[in-house]
């Protein structure tokens, strides 16, 4: 290779490097601006599927130490809880979504959320996805900051 080609090489790793470095520090600044650090009192609203008595549903949002926004979603019902990671979480102004992949005996699928945050308030829509196939429910969503949240 020639010295022409190395510092070439070397110019846009170095550019590659800053460019990265930049979109982590852009998605740090988001994570601690945003409005949804804290935890969230759910309820999910469907025309094609009646959600069990007593169903409760709750979001923990959490900036990390790098800043990076993270979140966790625990479901609730018949004295059994489920509590899973958020992945692919993004946030744009008041606009967010994510993704919440359960596995339970043997099955999985994922629940996708699409919603933005007014106050102290979050709504949007959710799909209930089985893995290999199309949304098998739709609906709404809607939810409060929780009471004991001093976020």
């Amino acid at each position: 290779m020639t010295r022409i080609g190395r510092t070439t090489l070397r110019a846009k790793a170095a550019l590659a490097m800053t460019l990265a470095a930049m979109a982590a520090t852009v998605g740090a600044a988001d994570a601690q601006e945003s409005g949804l650090v804290g935890t969230w009192d759910i309820t999910l609203a469907s025309a094609g599927m009646p959600f069990p008595p007593g169903l409760s549903m709750t979001w923990t949002f959490a900036a990390g130490d790098d800043g990076a926004l993270t979140g966790s979603f625990t479901m609730a019902a018949m004295g059994e809880s489920l509590t899973q990671d958020m992945s692919e979480l993004t946030v744009d102004g008041d606009a967010f979504d994510f993704i919440v992949r359960i596995e339970e005996q043997g099955e999985a699928g994922e629940f996708i959320f699409d919603g933005t945050l007014s106050e102290d308030e979050v709504s949007g829509t959710f799909e209930i996805v089985p893995e290999g196939m199309p949304a098998m429910v739709s609906g709404t969503f809607s939810g409060t900051r929780a009471e004991a949240d001093g976020s």
